[in-house]
């Protein structure tokens, strides 16, 4: 099966698409809608080319790691220049490279702010159990706590 879908004459539904790539038919018909993709029409159906196939491969790729429409759109345009695939993937490289910068970048930020909240929540909860106990998230067990030592002082004094 793997060779049929290489081969440049063979032709997809938008069902066999979907279904391959867990794409919506919406999804398909947005990316048209851009001229991100260009199928062909057979009376009302829409058919895609082998072509059409790489390219949708391609677009979900981009979104997966984060590109714009924009910056996909620029990386196949270069799809379709003749030199065996060189420019797009020079531009591909350099794209990749600056999202995995970016996202590194993100991850270091993520992790410095789940540190401050995790702080700032320690914090929060050492003042809050010396001042108010009982609206600590888990107050239901300090109330419990408290019910039981106020029972157990109210039968101390034999009422």
């Amino acid at each position: 099966m793997a060779a049929d879908l290489r081969r440049p004459e063979r032709t997809f539904s938008i069902r066999q698409l979907c279904n391959e790539f867990k794409a919506t038919p919406r999804a398909l018909r947005f990316y048209e809608d851009k001229g991100l993709l260009t199928p062909a029409r057979e009376g009302l159906n829409r058919v895609y080319s082998h072509k059409d196939r790489v390219r949708l491969q391609l677009i979900l790729r981009g979104k997966r790691v984060g590109l714009s429409l924009s910056e996909i759109r620029e990386l196949l345009d270069l799809y379709d220049e003749n030199d065996d695939g060189a420019a797009q993937m020079a531009r591909s490289l350099k794209k990749f490279r600056e999202r995995a910068t970016a996202l590194e970048q993100q991850r270091d930020d993520i992790d410095g702010a789940l540190i401050e909240l995790r702080e700032a929540c320690d914090r929060l909860e050492k003042r809050l159990a010396e001042i108010r106990p009982d609206l600590l998230p888990r107050s239901a067990d300090y109330e419990q706590l408290l019910r039981a030592r106020l029972d157990g002082a109210e039968m101390a004094l034999g009422k």
